[in-house]
């Protein structure tokens, strides 16, 4: 790759995690925004239902593809027709076991658990969704690879508008949770319509023995870590649900909403990268900065992100009276917050461990979250209900150390002093922050006054010690004004 190639790269790298982290922003204001109205509407078990439901849905996602979608979007070459075909196939193949497999084990899980329509209807829709979704796959890998997540983030955009507009919609004509499926149909359908309008492929069904052996490669140990993946979340996520119930079950799912919103400028970073890292890969010296740079820049927003929403939640509460039915949810929104900002940086760091084809080191960091993860979670939360599961995923979370000790090794980066000024800085936010709570201002004016003095005093800091990083974010916005 010659220095060209390098520059332009690392520019249409730079534009597409601008779209996508504006993308990301876009959403989750609609996110918040109608979980919020959803979450006024609906009760709290109503909310835990749909977690479970979603929890046990998403399983199926992880074995609809074998790991080939991964494989296609690591390799240098563009996909010849006979991989794309070939993996649609295989693909299609596996959601048609994996949905029959649900239609077999459903009707006696349903009489066991006394379920009724609610919970078949949420059923239906999520599978519907989950069949959906696997129809995209192909165009999807065709915009990734062309790093057109502007594209992307549009559909995504319209896709969650349309689900929460309907959801909410419905959920006030006093639908209930019925209101979720109904959304889920029209948003599943509509995303699938709109991809294949502007990422149309050679659609097909083909089976290469050679296209799929080499493939499967790949695409096998991936998937072996997305299969620990299910074990480690899904699964026991699902084993807690039974140990604390539906209604705790919802309070832990308000409460990962709000640290999950900072995570989506990771997730624009990580979705960018992961074929940007592939193909930068026998770079050595230009893939160590890029994922300094990455490490760097999702702790600069995250971090303070991650803080002031644990910090102005409480006033949030109380703005609204019957939104107290959420207080519960505090103390274990402080330790997903905190487990958050760890993943922040760790997750990045894996994904270019996949990126470069160092798999194996994955998957043996995974056998550990999972061992971790059915060590402590069902003890804890037996123990302590909904805020034991929260203090698990903390103490898991906190393993993750290992994770950065093996990235020195490996790309020589010290982790610590990567993150070293955004750390700082957010102490000392928090600090302030917290020292406002003795003014006794009303709930409003508080959250007002946290936002102010917070965003002063972390852009104080940051601007004086970090010049060199947000002069250097401040010049590629620039290319996004030719775009």
């Amino acid at each position: 790759m010659d220095e060209q190639e390098i520059a332009n790269l690392k520019n249409k790298t730079t534009i597409s995690v601008i779209f996508l982290s504006l993308r990301n922003f876009g959403i989750q204001t609609i996110s918040i925004l109608g979980f919020f109205l959803l979450t006024l509407l609906l009760g709290r078990a109503d909310v835990g239902l749909f977690a479970i439901v979603a929890e046990s849905v998403a399983i199926l996602g992880y074995f609809s593809d074998v790991g080939l979608a991964s494989a296609l979007i690591q390799q240098k070459d563009s996909p010849s027709h006979s991989e794309l075909q070939t993996t649609f196939a295989i693909q299609q193949l596996l959601v048609i076991v994996a949905l029959s497999i649900v239609a077999i084990i459903y009707p006696s899980i349903s009489l066991s658990k006394s379920y009724g329509a609610q919970e078949l209807w949420i059923l239906i829709s999520l599978c519907f969704s989950f069949a959906m979704a696997s129809l995209k796959t192909i165009p999807s890998i065709q915009l990734e690879r062309q790093l057109n997540f502007k594209l992307i983030s549009t559909i995504d955009i319209v896709e969650n508008t349309t689900f929460y507009f309907i959801a909410v919609t419905f959920a006030f004509l006093g639908y209930g949770v019925i209101s979720y499926a109904i959304a889920t149909f029209v948003r599943s359908f509509l995303g699938m319509i709109i991809i294949y309008h502007y990422s149309p492929w050679p659609f097909g069904f083909t089976f290469s023995s050679v296209s799929a052996k080499r493939l499967f490669k790949y695409g096998i140990p991936f998937q072996f870590n997305s299969f620990i993946a299910v074990v480690k979340d899904r699964l026991s996520n699902l084993l807690v649900a039974g140990i604390i119930g539906r209604e705790s079950f919802g309070i832990l799912a308000w409460a990962q909403k709000g640290p999950r919103i900072p995570l989506s400028f990771m997730d624009a970073i990580m979705r960018v990268t992961f074929p940007t890292f592939s193909r930068i890969q026998d770079q050595k010296d230009f893939l160590k900065r890029s994922i300094e740079k990455s490490i760097y820049f999702i702790a600069l927003f995250v971090f303070p992100a991650l803080a002031g929403i644990s910090i102005i939640a409480p006033d949030m509460i109380n703005i609204i009276p019957r939104y107290n039915q959420w207080i519960p949810a505090l103390i274990p929104m402080y330790l997903f917050a905190i487990n958050a900002a760890i993943a922040s940086i760790t997750t990045p760091i894996t994904n270019a461990f996949n990126a470069v084809g160092k798999i194996a080191i994955t998957t043996k960091l995974m056998i550990m979250w999972t061992v971790l993860t059915w060590i402590f979670y069902p003890i804890l939360s037996l123990k302590f209900g909904y805020n034991g599961t929260a203090l698990a995923t903390l103490i898991v979370g906190s393993s993750s150390v290992v994770v950065w000790i093996i990235a020195q090794k490996i790309f020589q980066i010290n982790v610590i002093k990567v993150i070293f000024h955004p750390t700082i800085a957010t102490i000392l936010m928090v600090t302030a922050l917290l020292t406002i709570n003795f003014i006794h201002l009303n709930s409003l004016l508080n959250i007002i006054t946290k936002i102010i003095v917070g965003t002063t005093i972390y852009l104080s800091y940051s601007l004086y010690f970090s010049q060199k990083e947000i002069s250097w974010f401040l010049q590629q916005t620039k290319w996004l004004k030719k775009q």
